[in-house]
């Protein structure tokens, strides 16, 4: 087995020393008070469970076919990316090659270095669409990738399945070629607030008055910026919720956010959401701990802001992490009785990763390359190997509307005008025997729309 032990930028983030941590303590800080979990998950609609992939109906052995990924493999932030993702990605391709490939034919990954830089992500897909065949589709994991690249896979027909879920990237021009792999930050945030507020007895610091007021620190850039659209803060004002000014922060494992996080106190915020991951995800996190004003705020955040690779970075002071919430849109490997789970456990066990590379990186993109096969047999049993192209994916992504995987019941949603799945969970870390573990507080249920002009 060949292990790609590459750190790149996707949702997972390699443990850093570099950044500010929590105060070490010996004993987990008490979770916040949390209303009971839903007592049953809601139970799937036929559009919503993922068919077993297709019999083909013609092989195609000896063939080839290229699966076209962009990311930061270099530069300033690579390093903020685990393993995991690249990871997932070659195992993934390695077990539907050994398993006869989608059809006959086997995969081969082409997976380009862009330093997450736009000027490069534009140069590599102009690389790769002049290849023969064109791709069908290509994967990307920045928001700066999914913005600069919504016009030419819209001109070119190719589609960009992306991990920034940058809302005006999906949704400008409706009916786009960009398809998101969870909800638009915007969804995520307005979802959040909305969870906060119906549960505002049950979850608020102690002392807190009846006024629900939030406070953003979000990384600088259009991802930072992501959550606080004009839509979500309309939201929030129609059900009654504060929004206080973005605060920013430079993305930087030297960063420190005392500051935001003082101002966005002494303005009365009584919520904190984080909009960034890994390192930055860690330095709010222990610089809120470090300031002793925890127990005066709700803490939650953006979906890649709850990941395994935010308590390596805290290290010995993983228990800072406890009692916060995530957006959760996609499964856990604590979801130990899920069918999908169980496969994306076993092949990640037969690969001898260590536990801290269990991160939402190798789930998504072990799971997410197996729905993706299973689109591409769908596309050559309609029109034929031959025939392939961005259409024929697409139109066979559209014929299943709903797609899942084997980590996520709502993986991609193009039913109608959709280019981005609606629906999550609301987790909690939680302090336990063996250490922080992520604790469905509210299971999947819809988000509101908050999309461009929605």
């Amino acid at each position: 087995m060949r292990k790609i032990a590459i750190a790149l930028l996707l949702i997972g983030v390699l443990a850093l020393g570099a950044c500010t941590t929590a105060e070490e303590t010996t004993e987990a800080p008490a979770p916040t008070d949390a209303p009971p979990p839903a007592t049953e998950a809601p139970e799937p609609t036929e559009e919503m469970v993922e068919e077993p992939m297709s019999n083909c109906e013609a092989g195609y052995e000896g063939e080839t076919l290229t699966w076209y990924s962009q990311a930061g493999l270099t530069g300033a932030l690579a390093t903020i990316l685990g393993p995991s993702f690249v990871n997932g990605t070659q195992d993934a391709i390695e077990d539907i090659n050994a398993a006869g490939g989608i059809c006959g034919v086997q995969l081969e990954l082409n997976l380009t270095d862009t330093q997450y830089d736009p000027e490069q992500e534009i140069a590599a897909y102009d690389v790769n669409r002049a290849a023969d065949p064109a791709p069908m589709f290509i994967n990307t994991y920045g928001s700066g990738a999914t913005i600069v690249l919504k016009d030419r896979t819209a001109e070119d027909e190719i589609l960009n399945i992306a991990a920034g879920l940058n809302a005006e990237a999906a949704y400008d021009p409706a009916d786009g070629w960009t398809v998101l792999v969870a909800p638009i930050y915007s969804d995520q945030f307005a979802g959040f607030i909305q969870w906060v507020s119906d549960n505002w007895d049950s979850v608020k610091p102690e002392g807190a008055g009846d006024d629900v007021v939030v406070g953003v620190v979000g990384w600088e850039g259009s991802f930072g910026a992501g959550a606080t659209t004009a839509e979500a803060l309309a939201f929030a004002e129609s059900i009654g919720v504060t929004v206080l000014p973005l605060e920013t922060i430079p993305i930087s494992p030297e960063a420190d956010p005392t500051g935001a996080i003082q101002n966005l106190q002494l303005q009365g915020a009584n919520v904190l959401y984080i909009q960034n991951l890994g390192f930055g995800s860690a330095q709010v996190i222990g610089t809120i701990r470090a300031l002793g004003v925890w127990d005066d705020f709700v803490v939650g955040g953006v979906n890649w802001s709850m990941n395994q690779d935010v308590l390596n970075i805290l290290g010995e002071s993983a228990a800072a992490m406890n009692g916060y919430y995530g957006v959760f849109p996609y499964l856990w490997w604590n979801d130990t009785d899920d069918p999908g789970v169980q496969q994306v456990t076993e092949a990640f066990e037969s690969r001898d990763y260590p536990e801290t590379d269990k991160q939402v990186g190798y789930l998504i993109s072990y799971g997410g390359i197996f729905a993706q096969a299973s689109l591409i047999e769908d596309a050559i049993n309609a029109v034929g190997f031959e025939n392939l192209d961005g259409a024929a994916f697409f139109d066979a992504m559209k014929a299943r509307g709903l797609v899942s995987g084997p980590s996520a019941p709502y993986l991609y949603d193009v039913r109608d005008s959709n280019r981005a799945p609606n629906q999550a969970q609301i987790r909690q870390a939680q302090a336990g025997a063996d250490g922080i573990d992520f604790v469905v507080v509210e299971d999947f249920f819809e988000l509101p729309d908050t999309r461009p002009g929605g």
